[in-house]
């Protein structure tokens, strides 16, 4: 358990929003601005997730990870890629995790295989980037794909982009939504083949398929039982095993909301009404604008209604007991948490897991108090004394010029045409000399 990788979740949401009771609207996509929202707010909140994955650097976390948002306060980054580009200069080893980006925002998936790019290179290679199809509400606030076709759009987008990420260019691309002549991806991701993927998913078929296929990491989404998520983790072992291979640990991941404290009725008294508000209010939205009509097959939503998975009911019915007794709530004392984040990390036999502790909805101190306690008393633990999994040697690339020039070989050296002869530049500065 000790390699095992434990990144926390940062939402990014704005905490100061009406009661579910109270407001005309959901969350989600037709909020009104207008006396919901102050700019000093946003600014802090926004603040307060770069000061907490800062934190989780400094505490032995071993990655922060964020999400793509859109027209309303559930999220504050429409653009995730932006915020990893500031923290690739703001921390020096915590992975960076953007999780979003959502494909189908944009025109071509090879603006965001530039992104993907640029970022991997900026960070050093710390880079992991996940691909969630994104909920119907995105495409609400997208008014761009067609939420019937959009599944197809993302499927061949997602294999456009592996290809654009892995495959040296020029080559052709001309399929049913992408006809692209030339596809020369330039600058290429430090991390190889590829950096890692997360693909977050309700146990569909076909998403736990293609995850086997291309060997992603997967995670599933929501307030998901564990038996639903038992069973999803059966279907991507058996698919692993139907492209030949066994799923490794670190296609797994767990994602947990926790909160620690002194003792388990101290962790309680404080967590509850957060988690009651988070749940009960902040995610309340009606069950359409999540899923607009052709977004899910018939069997999908059949599977999700009947399955006890993601939706399966509305969140606002959700209890805290419920929450706890499903294992994707865990709140006590370091001793109770490490041993019910122990046994769900055995139970799925995950190798990341992805612990929120709601930082956006909680008072700012409460949310640091649980993130350092939970550093201090609970990972120690669960890594039986070891320290991060992810260490400075994770960083790849050249840190200064020595080891630029240890690591580029001559045959990479720019050239030039003199006298029908290619010669490097080196070489021609000493005929240049020379004459």
């Amino acid at each position: 358990m000790s390699q095992t990788e434990f990144h926390v979740m940062f939402n990014g949401a704005y905490p100061a929003v009406p009661s579910a009771k109270l407001r005309p609207a959901s969350n989600y996509i037709d909020l009104p601005t207008t006396d919901n929202y102050n700019g000093v707010e946003a600014q802090r909140t926004i603040q307060r997730m770069i000061d907490g994955i800062q934190l989780a650097e400094r505490l032995g976390y071993d990655g922060g990870v964020f999400s793509e948002q859109h027209n309303g306060p559930i999220g504050l980054l429409g653009n995730p890629m932006l915020l990893g580009a500031y923290l690739a200069a703001a921390t020096q080893r915590i992975k960076i995790g953007v999780v979003g980006p959502i494909v189908n925002g944009y025109l071509t998936p090879l603006r965001l295989a530039e992104e993907i790019a640029l970022l991997d290179q900026l960070s050093h290679g710390r880079l992991i980037f996940g691909l969630p199809v994104g909920h119907g509400m995105q495409y609400h606030s997208m008014g761009m794909v067609n939420p019937a076709t959009a599944r197809a759009r993302y499927r061949e987008a997602h294999d456009l982009l592996m290809r654009a990420l892995t495959e040296d260019g020029p080559f052709e691309w001309f399929g049913e939504h992408y006809q692209i002549p030339y596809v020369n991806l330039w600058p290429r991701p430090l991390q190889r083949p590829h950096p890692p993927v997360m693909v977050l998913g309700g146990g569909s078929t076909d998403t736990l398929d293609m995850v086997a296929k291309h060997r992603h990491a997967y995670q599933a989404v929501g307030i998901s039982s564990r038996q639903a998520i038992q069973g999803a983790l059966g279907k991507l072992r058996e698919a692993a095993r139907g492209y030949g291979y066994e799923l490794d640990p670190s296609q797994v991941c767990a994602g947990i909301t926790f909160h620690v404290a002194e003792t388990d009725a101290q962790a309680m008294t404080e967590a509850e009404p957060y988690y009651h508000w988070m749940m009960q209010n902040f995610f309340d939205s009606a069950f359409h604008d999540s899923f607009p009509p052709g977004y899910l097959s018939e069997g999908a939503l059949r599977g999700m209604i009947a399955g006890g998975g993601y939706r399966s009911k509305p969140p606002s019915e959700t209890s805290f007991a419920d929450a706890v007794e499903k294992g994707n709530l865990v709140v006590g004392s370091p001793e109770t948490v490490a041993g019910r984040i122990a046994g769900l990390i055995d139970l799925y036999g995950a190798g990341r897991v992805l612990l929120n502790t709601n930082t956006d909805i909680k008072p700012e101190w409460l949310g640091t108090k649980s993130l350092t306690m939970f550093a201090e008393e609970v990972l120690p633990k669960l890594r039986g004394g070891a320290g991060p999994a992810v260490t400075e040697s994770a960083r790849v690339g050249a840190e200064n010029l020595a080891e630029y020039h240890a690591t580029r070989g001559e045959s990479h050296e720019p050239s030039v045409k003199w006298d029908g002869e290619i010669v490097g530049l080196r070489a021609l500065g000493e005929r240049l000399r020379a004459q």
